[in-house]
């Protein structure tokens, strides 16, 4: 009888080893995963504080401040091309593509016709 006692503490021992292990594995992912989503989240908060500390500073002389205003030209110049290429422009409230020609911008509903007589 010692012989299968002791083979079954043993079995009983391994399965409680094995299922903390499965545990841990399952804590250690969960963990992992909420640190991603709350840096993730942080990342958010800090691009919002950013994008706020530069509405109230962009007239300032600094250098960042200058090549946030270039960048960002840059990137409206971008975004006026590609809408170009489509055959149209940026509606100037939505920023939807409007087709050449249209008195009205399809997604927001926008007058547009002024920016064609440009």
């Amino acid at each position: 009888m010692g012989l299968l006692d002791n083979l079954s503490d043993s079995i009983r021992s391994t399965t409680q080893d094995l299922g903390k292990k499965a545990q841990n594995a399952t804590d250690m992912t969960k963990l992992q995963y909420d640190k991603k989503v709350k840096e993730g989240e942080l990342i958010k908060l800090y691009e919002k504080l950013g994008k706020k500390y530069y509405q109230e500073h962009k007239d300032e002389d600094s250098e960042e401040i200058k090549r946030i205003t270039a960048v960002t030209l840059r990137i409206k110049e971008i975004s006026d091309d590609i809408m170009a290429l489509k055959g149209g422009v940026a509606c100037p409230k939505c920023g939807a593509l409007v087709k050449n020609g249209s008195m009205y911008c399809s997604a927001c509903g926008e007058k547009i016709e002024d920016i064609f007589e440009e």
